[in-house]
C-alpha cells in the first residue's frame, strides 16, 4: 500500500510542478513579448510599492538604490527568470535549481509588497493579499520532492552524479 501512496504523491507533485510551471511561463511570456512591462509596467509596480510603503523596511533601500535606477534591466531579468523557471518546471529538467530560483524571485516580490493592505485592514484582506506565500511553499515542496520527478524529460538527458 505504501508504494501506491508514494506513487500517487509523486504524480500529485508532478501535477503541481507542471501547473506552476505553466503559470510562470505565462507571466514571463507577457513580460518579454511586449516592451510595455520592462519600460513602463515594472516602474509602475515599483512606484506603487514604494509610494504605498508596501516594501519591508530593510528591503526598501535595495529597491530605491539598486532596482529603481536599473528598472528596465530588472524588468527583463525578472521576465526571463520566470520563463526559465517555468520551462524547467514544465519539462522536469533541472527542477531543483528552478525551484530555488523561483522561490528567490517570489521572496523578492513578497519583500517588495509585504505591507500591501496597510495597518487597520480587516483580517481577511491581509490573508487574501498574502496568498503569494503559497507559491514559494509549493516551490519548496517541489525542491524537497524526489530527485527523479514524474512527467519529466530528464531521462533523455542522462543522469548526473548522485548525492
Amino acid at each position: 500500500m505504501r508504494d501506491g501512496s508514494q506513487s500517487g504523491l509523486k504524480w500529485m507533485i508532478a501535477l503541481v510542478r507542471v501547473t506552476l510551471g505553466v503559470i510562470f511561463i505565462l507571466f514571463g511570456e507577457y513580460k518579454l513579448v511586449s516592451r510595455d512591462f520592462a519600460y513602463h509596467g515594472f516602474q509602475q509596480y515599483l512606484a506603487q510599492f514604494l509610494d504605498g510603503n508596501m516594501a519591508v523596511h530593510w528591503y526598501r533601500p535595495f529597491l530605491e538604490k539598486v532596482v529603481v535606477p536599473h528598472a528596465t534591466i530588472f524588468g527583463y531579468v525578472f521576465g526571463t527568470g520566470e520563463l526559465l523557471v517555468g520551462a524547467a518546471l514544465v519539462t522536469g529538467v533541472m527542477v531543483r535549481p528552478a525551484a530555488v530560483g523561483g522561490a528567490f524571485m517570489m521572496l523578492n516580490l513578497l519583500f517588495s509588497e509585504w505591507n500591501g493592505v496597510g495597518a487597520g485592514a480587516p483580517l481577511w484582506k491581509y490573508f487574501g493579499a498574502q496568498l503569494d506565500h503559497i507559491c514559494p511553499l509549493m516551490l519548496m515542496l517541489i525542491f524537497l520532492a524526489d530527485s527523479e520527478p514524474k512527467l519529466s524529460l530528464q531521462r533523455f538527458f542522462g543522469r548526473g552524479p548522485r548525492a
